[in-house]
């Protein structure tokens, strides 16, 4: 999690930048009464990753009710990744390699323990399916071309 604090969004590779790009929109429209996936399903749709929308609205849905402290995310156009951003980044490269009970109990310091089941199967399933798709969220050498997300 540390690594990816405060470094440049452009600093991600793609799956990192679309990971980063649903969650800020995913806040904005829940936060302006909207319906998240309608903001954000064009852009799945364009790299693959419909199958996965569900998973990605649960995770964010999970944390935005059960969180056991409020997770803030940057503005959409903020260039560097926030803490709570680099947290889910984090979780979402270690989950597939992390054991479930181990992963479990860290989803339990996130979210009320009755939500950490329902969290770790929704980041389990979105890691999947963007790894299907060649879109695993890392770190990638910055490419000066990528100074927005590549969908905009």
């Amino acid at each position: 999690m540390y690594d990816l604090i405060d470094r440049p969004v452009k600093s991600l590779n793609l799956g990192g930048r679309l990971l980063l790009w649903a969650m800020r929109h995913w806040v904005k429209a829940a936060g302006a009464g909207r319906c998240p996936c309608g903001d954000i399903a064009a852009a799945f749709e364009t790299y693959a990753l419909m199958a996965s929308l569900p998973h990605f609205h649960m995770l964010m849905a999970v944390l935005n009710r059960e969180a056991l402290t409020p997770l803030r995310f940057a503005a959409i156009d903020c260039a560097r990744v926030s803490e709570h951003e680099a947290l889910l980044v984090s979780l979402l490269r270690s989950v597939p390699r992390t054991p479930t009970e181990t992963a479990r109990d860290t989803m339990a310091m996130i979210v009320r323990p009755e939500a950490a089941a329902t969290l770790l199967i929704a980041l389990s399933a979105l890691a999947q399916g963007m790894a299907d798709a060649g879109l695993s969220p890392d770190l990638a050498d910055i490419d000066p071309r990528y100074d927005r997300f590549p969908h905009e």
